[in-house]
């Protein structure tokens, strides 16, 4: 019987974990407001209103500042949020190896 595992429930909603998985993939962990926007199709106030949260959590940070004339908004993943996001992609594995004794061996492959 499995036991229950307990979620990071900041992360564990989809668009904040589309958020912080897209900033970590990324080389420099940082990214603009626009290009998480586009690349996520999110609405402004929807996207803000995640990154909010990720905020208040410690996950993310956020530099406002002018360009050109032009305001600038940068997302950064913070270490805080990188290793918030690792937990919890342990914590997924961690269920799928408890079920992976009962399907055939050529199920699903964890950490390849």
């Amino acid at each position: 019987m499995m036991g229950k595992i307990n979620f990071n429930k900041i992360i564990h909603e989809p668009v904040r974990l589309q958020i912080i998985t897209y900033l970590a993939a990324g080389t420099k962990r940082t990214c603009s407001f626009s290009e998480l926007q586009e690349k996520l199709g999110l609405s402004s106030g929807n996207l803000s209103v995640q990154l909010r949260r990720l905020e208040e959590a410690g996950y993310i940070s956020i530099t406002k500042k002018i360009k050109n004339r032009r305001p600038l908004t940068s997302v950064s993943l913070t270490p805080g949020g990188m290793e918030a996001l690792q937990e919890y992609i342990a914590g997924m594995e961690r269920i799928v190896r408890r079920f992976k004794d009962d399907f055939p061996q050529d199920g699903l492959e964890i950490g390849s």
